[in-house]
């Protein structure tokens, strides 16, 4: 592949990258969204249950309330025909009916109610769920992009540092060497200067034992110790007199 090619790639890529970034920020405001929605429809939802149960309570309570009724004017109808007045034995019975009527109709609503009421509180609380689990996920999402954003942060500022201490490095071993340099030209001038006022040599002729009026006291011990030596070799002059 040629260089344009690779850079072609590259910005490809990077513009893939860039745009999956923008899909991946979309998603979470659509999932936070979605979430809200579906927080309105729960809310929605438990409103209508409660509107259920409240019809249910009405239609139980109506319900007992003709069962009493129809006991009390069946037992009134009893007494009726007991005393002969079959009469109002006839009113109650007529009465009786329309009671036992509305019992039917309020318990046959009552159990389409109910199902519809035990449905309900299983999707309420199931989407409750729902809701709580996404909510938790959708926490640890952006939990963890937060902390891999900082190791990011991190590993970039650590980059820089180790660049920098690398750039450090080189600058104090370039100093060594300036320093090595200098120390060894400041060398080679003593030794430049020590040649040419003769020091040098004269240090290079002793070091050869060669010249040199000075002797040590093991070469005047050696003297003494000759037999062919005489008494005077090897003396030391006489100090002169001091005129007084």
């Amino acid at each position: 592949m040629s260089a344009w090619g690779k850079i072609f790639t590259a910005i490809r890529g990077g513009v893939n990258e860039a745009a999956e970034a923008a899909v991946d920020n979309q998603s979470m405001r659509i999932l936070d969204q979605e979430t809200r929605d579906a927080e309105q429809a729960l809310r929605q939802a438990r409103s209508d249950l409660a509107g259920i149960m409240a019809s249910n309570k009405s239609l139980m309570r109506r319900i007992e309330e003709n069962r009493a009724k129809e006991t009390k004017d069946s037992d009134s109808a009893r007494a009726a025909i007991t005393a002969g007045r079959t009469d109002l034995a006839q009113g109650l019975a007529q009465r009786i009916a329309l009671v036992r009527s509305e019992l039917q109709r309020d318990q046959s609503e009552l159990d389409g109610l109910i199902p519809r009421q035990q449905q309900m509180l299983r999707t309420i609380q199931d989407t409750e769920s729902r809701i709580t689990q996404m909510k938790r996920e959708v926490d640890n999402v952006r939990a963890n992009e937060a902390l891999l954003r900082a190791q990011s942060a991190i590993a970039h500022n650590q980059a820089g540092v180790n660049s920098r201490l690398g750039t450090a490095m080189d600058s104090l071993g370039r100093i060594k060497k300036r320093q090595e340099d200098t120390a060894n030209r400041i060398a080679a001038g003593a030794e430049l200067a020590a040649i040419e006022d003769g020091t040098d040599l004269d240090r290079q002729l002793r070091e050869a034992g060669i010249g040199g009026s000075s002797q040590s006291a093991d070469d005047i011990l050696a003297q003494l110790m000759s037999p062919a030596s005489s008494p005077d070799q090897g003396a030391l002059p006489s100090p002169t007199k001091r005129l007084t």
